[in-house]
């Protein structure tokens, strides 16, 4: 037994796995096992792949054994992704969404490639992921890297990732390393359990504004909607912590914020700050936490104040103390939102708006506040 050396590796979740490896194993030789034991991950190449020391930011040359690296009984190895390359964004008149069938819930495409599968510990990973399966039915028998949508001359592409969990489209298996040209409406369907999703572009409405030239409700507003004319906006503290670590981007979608609504201004100011009859929530679509997406935010009276004060948003660095606020207008029974003059801002399906300005938001407008955290607007 003196050829082996008895090492901890963590590989993704599985966290402090005993292995006893040949000393003289190449790194590249025990990430290609590691993949076959594990496989839920799932690549074409261990290339993708790296090992590092625990608490060592260098990788493991992969052409080097481990006597060579002089690795040690008490070490603890860990696998993780090579750096990838930055995702490239899509102009929003070429974004897309597809839809699990079972729940209807929508991820947006809007940049490429669009990884599609489970998050990580590794940020690189969870950059990329635009199709998290974790949050539907099954999804956890999904691999991680399990496909990916590229987008290329004006059409999009769907390519397998994992070697061992099948991708269908229109109900035919995709071989691995293949590719596929997609389609409105196209069904694609993912590991054995076969997780469905449907694929839609979304085109820009014609006559519609261009992305980056959101109109306001009412442009400028000086006070907030709720208050007289004649009394002035109070100034609001926004604070900005400077991030701990990487974080993901947040993801927008190409839907156009509301037109304008001039007749808001001749309203009766005490009736947009009166409770809504019905039930609304904001669902967080992405967080510097991944284990919180999806928790809710429950809009129980209005005018209602997004910031840290809010526990499901308290440690994000890019949220001000009192960033934005939601009111309702029992009048037209609609809801608008206005930037607090936070420091990150605030933007509506990725477009930023202006602090001070009020802007309508209906149900499943996503609303970002500064690059990290995304938050959906819902109703019932």
């Amino acid at each position: 037994m003196d050829d082996y050396i008895d090492v901890k590796i963590n590989v993704f979740e599985h966290t402090g796995q005993r292995a006893s490896i040949k000393k003289s194993l190449l790194v590249r030789t025990l990430i290609e096992e590691i993949l076959k034991e594990f496989d839920d991950i799932g690549s074409d190449s261990a290339d993708k792949y790296n090992l590092k020391l625990k608490g060592v930011d260098r990788s493991l040359d992969p052409n080097l054994t481990m006597s060579q690296l002089d690795i040690q009984p008490q070490d603890e190895l860990t696998l993780g992704y090579v750096q990838q390359s930055l995702r490239e964004m899509l102009d929003p008149a070429d974004y897309a969404v597809l839809r699990e069938v079972t729940t209807g819930k929508e991820f947006d495409i809007q940049w490429h490639p669009a990884l599609i599968g489970r998050p990580s510990t590794e940020v690189n990973h969870n950059i990329m992921l635009a199709v998290n399966m974790q949050l539907v039915p099954s999804g956890m028998t999904i691999s991680r890297s399990h496909a990916q949508i590229t987008f290329s001359n004006g059409s999009y592409y769907i390519e397998p990732l994992s070697t061992n969990n099948p991708t269908f489209l229109n109900g035919k298996e995709i071989p691995f390393n293949g590719y596929r040209e997609l389609s409105n409406g196209d069904r694609i369907s993912l590991g054995q359990h076969k997780v469905t999703l449907t694929f839609e572009t979304r085109k820009r409405p014609s006559g519609s504004q261009k992305p980056g030239t959101a109109q306001p409700v009412n442009r400028p507003v000086s006070q907030p909607v709720s208050q007289p004319p004649s009394q002035p906006r109070p100034p609001s503290q926004s604070y900005n912590q400077p991030p701990s670590q990487p974080r993901p981007p947040s993801q927008p979608v190409s839907r156009p914020v509301s037109q304008p609504v001039p007749e808001i201004q001749d309203r009766d100011a005490t009736r947009i700050g009166s409770t809504s009859p019905g039930v609304s929530h904001l669902v967080l679509e992405k967080s510097t936490d991944i284990n919180k997406i999806g928790q809710t935010i429950a809009l129980e009276s209005y005018p209602f104040v997004l910031g840290r004060s809010i526990p499901l948003l308290s440690l994000e660095g890019d949220v001000s103390r009192q960033h934005a606020e939601v009111r309702f207008d029992a009048v037209s029974n609609k809801y608008f939102i206005t930037d607090l003059h936070s420091t990150n801002g605030v933007t509506i399906n990725g477009i930023k708006i202006e602090p001070d300005a009020v802007y309508e938001i209906v149900p499943d407008t996503l609303i970002g506040f500064g690059q990290y955290v995304v938050l959906r607007f819902q109703l019932g």
